[in-house]
């Protein structure tokens, strides 16, 4: 081999080196981290296992576990030393209060021992919030008033999902709807289950058969948690004395948001 082409080799291998093997350590560690949540989709607790440090095992097992419905890598940071690493990863949350999932980020630490990358637990506070594994308890507060099923205004949906809420951010909720009665309706108060929550929609009385649009701004400035959030109001409306029940799903994590890119 000419010498020029031998010292070009070289100097590509030395300079290709590093990039290739934090590559296949991510690789390794993106493999890994498919295994343990395929078997958790499967429910089979023992393969699971085999994917956590040793001191992990117990917490592991004093958990309260079912099968993952669905899982997605969000993303992949090997830390500078390359034997750690922090692996968020979405999970969709299922509860009784949302008409769909709501996709939930769970941040997981892994460590690199011999060479193969295992999950690193913490032990779980009293609130299950630092379990990769455990849904956090949904934030509802109940709301009083008549149970009255209403029969004037007809909306599209009665639960709005948010997606993903960074700490500090305003999100806004809207809900149309359209007034079925034969007669004018009007929204006479509202409650809701947090001091979060603000009716922006100055229009109270609506015709019959007269669309309307009712928002919410939702400020998370005041809330001081990561999780799924669920948040209740409750719409009353005059002459019938019935009350809508909406529902405003989300879920927190730490802000600020990310700026939008070009």
């Amino acid at each position: 081999m000419p010498c020029a082409t031998l010292l070009t080799a070289l100097t590509l291998f030395a300079l290709g080196a590093p990039l290739a093997a934090s590559l296949s350590s991510e690789d390794a560690l993106r493999t890994r981290v498919q295994g343990l949540y395929t078997a958790l989709q499967q429910g089979n607790l023992r393969q699971a296992e085999k994917y956590l440090t040793n001191d992990s095992k117990p917490i592991f097992r004093a958990q309260p576990l079912k099968p993952e419905p669905g899982y997605q890598i969000a993303s992949v940071k090997l830390d500078s030393g390359g034997v750690t690493a922090t692996v968020v990863v979405r999970v969709p949350a299922v509860f009784p209060t949302a008409d769909q999932p709501i996709p939930m980020a769970i941040k997981t630490q892994w460590r690199l021992l011999k060479g193969v990358w295992y999950l690193q637990l913490e032990k779980p506070d009293a609130q299950g919030q630092k379990s990769p594994f455990t849904t956090p308890p949904l934030l509802e507060a109940p709301l009083s008033g008549p149970l009255k099923p209403p029969r004037d205004l007809k909306f599209q949906s009665r639960y709005v999902g948010l997606d993903q809420t960074h700490r500090g951010e305003v999100k806004v909720a809207r809900f149309p709807f359209t007034n079925v009665s034969d007669h004018n309706v009007t929204i006479a108060g509202v409650q809701s289950s947090c001091d979060c929550l603000r009716l922006k929609t100055q229009q109270k009385e609506f015709k019959p058969g007269e669309a309307g649009l009712l928002e919410f701004e939702f400020d998370s400035s005041s809330l001081h948690f990561d999780g799924i959030l669920s948040l209740t109001v409750l719409v009353k409306t005059e002459p019938e004395n019935a009350n809508n029940k909406l529902t405003i799903g989300t879920v927190l994590v730490p802000g600020p948001a990310q700026p939008a890119g070009p």
